[in-house]
């Protein structure tokens, strides 16, 4: 007698996204081991990332007419203005002309492009390490030390700060090669008096001991001073006087300054051990760490020591905290929206075809998220193709592969090997696409078989999911759907332990994966 046929419905797939850490054989379906250009929608169901959309055709500064990275791209809150350092320059950004963006060329006398941009009073104010701060004044640019009643700070020979922030009414900054950790704070809303009025220092030699400034940010009324090992938060920050030390945070630093984000009530960064938060809470009298990146951990832990010049950004309306490794094109996605099991974000991965991997970002009031490229121009975060610009109203569509794999399935028949038969997968969306499936068994490394279909959703009228519109279980019962569509796969072999991958390459539509089911049946002992 022929074996019953068997299913192990998958509803749950993908879920909670990336883990890279745990056995994959251990993991029940909800986890993915690769998600590739991939984001978990609120329901939790596998869809693709958005394209990198560039607003300017790219710049040719360089020697050899090759375009220069974007280091750094702000939007000045005075006047509006789209603001970007490339090589030793500053820039404004004209996105009415894009053929043609690149205005108002300012030389910082930098060898380096790697800016940090702090608003302050309707201004903008660039540091990084080594270099003269830039003063960005609605529609001037100048160095900082040539401000009209500019004094630097007493006894500082060179001040170049390499990081800093504008908050609780004053310029605070730190970094400086003569004294890498001291922090230096202007006069009350006044940038440039840094030796006269209530400026001031603030010495951590004796509070953390030998440690050097990395980034610095406000957290609640709070002073956050990261250093590579170290974090001192003071409270009562808004009167430098009578402030006081509230913590020191010893064995656990800042790797990289532009990976510090405020997200909602609270403030991520990455470590030396991972991706970091400091957790508000009204119950503890001390800031709790906690590890956004367990499920990734030993991965990301490499990726740091891999590139050190990694950076963030939080995109406010998708709830997703993106953190890039731009000398390594690594990119993950942690959704800050939903949580793991563990209570974590759930993490995929992104990647980006040579030169257009970011740079550098600034979430902006005008134009939401920018990203500045390698390539050398400024990129938006819509539609479903990477795009270049190429002239007025021209593009380029540049397709990129979307991956996924799940983990090691146990069919559940102990010793006996299951005889697979089909996957059925439920898809919204996504007309056109041609989604790759290939499988592999028992822990093998090399796909055993691979299939190709394509996707073609009702895109028009009204299609029931039980019968006609004169059915029993019509309209009387159930509610049209549009747009999904059951797609059915053959597979082949046998297996006790089965993996799947899907590929797809991106034709700017948009496609989800709702639910999946495997069929198989008994086979024999092995």
């Amino acid at each position: 007698m022929s074996a019953n046929l068997t299913y192990r419905p998958l509803d749950n797939i993908g879920v909670n996204g990336l883990n890279t850490q745990a056995n994959p054989a251990a993991l029940d379906a909800s986890w993915l081991t690769d998600a590739t250009n991939v984001v978990l929608r609120e329901t939790g169901r596998i869809s693709f990332r958005k394209g990198l959309k560039q607003n300017v055709l790219s710049n040719t500064f360089g020697a050899s007419s090759a375009a220069l990275p974007i280091g750094a791209v702000a939007e000045n809150k005075g006047d509006d203005a789209i603001l970007a350092a490339i090589g030793g320059n500053m820039y404004t950004v004209d996105f009415t002309t894009p053929s043609t963006p690149w205005t108002s060329s300012f030389s910082t006398g930098a060898s380096s492009s790697d800016w940090q941009m702090i608003s302050f009073k309707n201004e903008t104010y660039c540091v990084q390490s080594g270099a003269a701060p830039v003063e960005y004044d609605n529609g001037t640019w100048s160095l900082l030390s040539t401000s009209t009643g500019y004094n630097a700070p007493a006894g500082v020979t060179t001040f170049d700060p390499s990081c800093g922030m504008g908050y609780y009414g004053r310029l605070w900054v730190g970094g400086i090669t003569e004294e890498k950790d001291v922090i230096y704070y202007s006069d009350t809303l006044n940038a440039h008096k840094w030796s006269s009025g209530a400026a001031g220092t603030i010495d951590l030699k004796t509070v953390w001991g030998s440690d050097e400034i990395v980034a610095i940010a406000p957290f609640y009324g709070q002073l956050v001073i990261f250093g590579k090992r170290n974090i001192v938060i003071y409270q009562g920050v808004t009167d430098p006087n009578t402030m006081s030390l509230v913590e020191v945070i010893r064995g656990i630093g800042c790797a990289s300054r532009d990976t510090v984000q405020a997200v909602g009530d609270d403030l991520l960064f990455l470590s030396n051990t991972g991706l970091r938060s400091l957790s508000r809470t009204t119950e503890l009298d001390k800031v709790p760490l906690v590890d956004y990146s367990v499920n990734i951990k030993d991965t990301i832990i490499r990726n740091t020591g891999q590139d050190v010049n990694s950076k963030a950004i939080y995109i406010e309306n998708e709830g997703v905290y993106v953190l890039i490794f731009p000398n390594i094109n690594v990119t993950y996605a942690f959704d800050m929206k939903h949580l793991t099991p563990n209570k974590v974000p759930r993490v995929t991965k992104w990647s980006f075809n040579g030169t257009k991997i970011p740079s550098s970002f600034a979430y902006t009031e005008s134009k939401g998220l920018l990203i500045g490229q390698e390539a050398g121009s400024i990129a938006t975060y819509e539609g479903y193709y990477d795009k270049n610009y190429v002239s007025a109203g021209v593009y380029t569509n540049v397709s990129y592969t979307v991956n996924f794999k799940t983990i090691w399935i146990d069919l559940g028949q102990s010793v006996i090997a299951s005889l697979l038969k089909k996957m059925i997968a439920v898809f919204e969306g996504g007309s056109g696409l041609t989604i790759g499936v290939q499988w592999y068994k028992d822990f093998g490394t090399i796909p055993s078989k691979s299939s190709t279909f394509s996707l073609n959703p009702v895109s028009s009228g009204i299609s029931y999911l039980f019968g006609s519109a004169t059915a029993l279980y019509g309209t009387a019962k159930y509610a049209p759907y549009y747009s999904l569509k059951e797609y059915s796969v053959p597979l082949s072999g046998s297996a006790k332990y089965f993996q799947l991958e899907v590929t797809t390459e991106t034709n700017g539509q948009v496609a989800s994966l709702q639910d999946m089911t495997l069929l198989f049946k008994q086979g024999k002992i092995r």
